[in-house]
């Protein structure tokens, strides 16, 4: 019976993918920053993560939110550093437990960023709107968590 609640949700997800996929142009807008030194990698959001013990998740969401706004909206290169801790701030806020969320001023220290809070206020506000304020979204973590769990219930049978 688990398994087919998990098969079920793992069809709602595959019909539910395609509006979280990710866009190229958001990709090559993110590499040419890094290359001119006004971006954010992915690699530097990971260790933000780590830093403020966030989940993986988290992070998938963040790159995730990153890219989908990305994609539907021209950005500014200098834009593009406080864009990206604006979607990790979103992301903690969805995923992780409010006690656990860093504080604006924090998140901005920590990754010296020269943005002001209120910067970050008003990007985070741009990004949630510009999204629907869909900021839950179906991520390939999504699938492994699915494809683990309908594995370990066919083991369990």
């Amino acid at each position: 019976m688990e398994a087919f609640k998990l098969m079920k949700e793992l069809k709602s997800n595959l019909d539910q993918e395609v509006q979280y996929l990710p866009k190229e142009t958001g990709l090559s807008l993110i590499e040419s920053t890094q290359e001119n030194g006004n971006g954010i990698s992915a690699k530097y959001l990971w260790s933000l993560t780590n830093f403020f013990g966030y989940s993986t998740q988290t992070f998938v969401l963040a790159v995730n939110l990153l890219d989908r706004f990305i994609a539907m909206m021209k950005v500014q290169p200098k834009y593009l550093a406080c864009i990206s801790i604006g979607c990790l701030h979103i992301a903690a806020r969805v995923t992780e437990e409010e006690c656990n969320v860093s504080s604006s001023h924090e998140l901005i220290r920590i990754s010296q960023c020269k943005f002001t809070v209120s910067d970050l206020s008003r990007m985070e506000k741009i990004i949630s709107e510009k999204l629907n304020f869909q900021l839950k979204a179906v991520t390939a973590l999504t699938f492994l968590h699915l494809y683990h769990a309908i594995a370990l219930s066919h083991m369990s049978n």
